[in-house]
């Protein structure tokens, strides 16, 4: 005899979090296609790892989460924390255990999202996490429903791109611009222009004698590598905060991004499917959504001053908001890809490797050896790896021996983005 199938209620889906955005159809329509899946104690529902696109919601019972550093969580039906979706970090971070006859919902997020999305709106695979204790949600509720209000009111505060940078871009696309022109707008910076000249004299661009002007700088480098560069040195300036218990986050995420770049800039090079100095600038934008919500956190010290909740604000939001970011300063679409894509680590996409894939693929390289890789899949988990051309067919063992091999050019491009 089958087993009856037991649909949800508008009622029962109304309870939780953002199915309460839906509409009555909508939610009748949900109910329809999904069903209650029942546990009995000690039954495993979710293993640490998982990769599965769905939303698990607990009606009835109580869950564990057990965390790989040892922490275990419990969630009660009816308390605020079973509200969201539990455990929805992908790859999974928690094995989540019945530990008492459990009633419980798994949403396709794909169904989800196709509910939830408009045009413009925020889905709510975007907005999914590991929610954690109540106490902590208040307060991140305020800081991202202050970001989500001002972005669907087109009133977010948005870092400006700095003026030498979009004076060069504007110079690039006049076609009688040269050398002697680019190098007018550079030296009005002149911290850029000194990095200019470095990075013309250093070993990734070197000649045969060194040069001492901007001009002969910009001629050395190319117009194209010169825009690049300047777009690269004045972001520097972007990364910073006036708040003191912020300043260690913003310096902590100028560093990530200068790894990240250096990287990107070396697989780049071995590499005959990306521009190197694009990569680089692909590398320092990939987390640029979290200079905006950093400077927003500044009103919030509930937030400010916990790390916890800080960077589950940023996991949420960051995508999102830095794609919003490269579309205001004009940016082409393949860098609005990494803002949006750079954490999706399990990403997979028709057509060729892109510089999503490159970042996805840097910044793996950049965690290993760190307690951050213990979240993290290895990089023979990964698709973008094994998108990627670099003359050989390239495993993660000769992935780490490229970079291992190009050490020194690394060293070099942090040097050059640092000084």
């Amino acid at each position: 005899m089958s087993e009856t199938v037991v649909h949800p209620t508008p009622e029962t889906l109304i309870r939780f979090h953002p199915l309460n955005q839906l509409s009555d159809i909508q939610l009748e329509l949900l109910g329809r296609s999904i069903q209650v899946h029942t546990a009995g104690r000690g039954l495993q529902i979710l293993q640490q790892g998982d990769t599965t696109a769905f939303s698990l919601y607990l009606i009835k019972g109580k869950l564990r989460l057990h965390a790989s550093d040892g922490r275990i969580t419990e969630i009660a039906d009816g308390t605020p924390q079973a509200q969201n979706p539990i455990a929805n970090l992908i790859p999974r971070r928690y094995t989540v255990e019945a530990i008492a006859p459990t009633e419980y919902l798994m949403i396709d997020n794909g169904l989800l999202d196709g509910l939830l999305s408009t045009e413009e709106g925020i889905t709510a695979t975007e907005l999914s996490s590991d929610r954690p204790p109540y106490d902590r949600v208040m307060a991140e509720n305020q800081l991202t429903e202050a970001l989500l209000n001002d972005l669907n009111n087109d009133k977010l505060i948005l870092p400006s791109l700095p003026d030498v940078a979009v004076r060069v871009g504007r110079a690039m696309r006049d076609e009688t611009t040269n050398a002697r022109k680019l190098a007018s707008i550079v030296q009005t910076d002149p911290a850029i222009t000194t990095k200019l000249i470095r990075a013309a004299n250093s070993p990734l661009y070197a000649g045969v004698t060194p040069v001492d002007s901007c001009a002969a700088a910009i001629v050395r480098l190319g117009a194209d590598t010169t825009h690049k560069l300047v777009l690269t040195f004045a972001l520097r300036e972007l990364f910073n905060t006036r708040s003191s218990v912020l300043k260690s986050h913003m310096r902590s995420l100028w560093e990530h991004s200068v790894k990240v770049s250096a990287v990107c800039y070396i697989l780049a090079k071995v590499s005959n499917e990306f521009n190197p100095e694009h990569a680089l600038l692909a590398g320092l934008l990939h987390d640029i959504g979290n200079v905006a919500i950093l400077s927003y956190a500044e009103r919030f010290p509930e937030v400010a001053n916990d790390d916890e909740k800080l960077e589950q604000v940023m996991q949420d939001m960051r995508g999102r908001i830095g794609s919003i970011i490269l579309r205001n300063w004009g940016f082409i679409e393949d860098l609005i890809m990494v803002t949006k894509e750079a954490e999706n680590w399990f990403r997979e996409h028709d057509g060729e490797v892109d510089y999503a894939d490159l970042v996805i693929v840097a910044q793996l390289h950049t965690y290993i050896g760190s307690p951050e890789m213990m979240h993290l899949p290895t990089l023979d988990q990964v698709p973008a790896l094994n998108r990627l051309d670099l003359g050989e067919e390239l495993t993660p063992k000769l992935s780490l021996k490229i970079v291992d091999r190009a050490d020194e050019m690394i060293s070099q491009a942090r040097a050059m983005l640092m000084s």
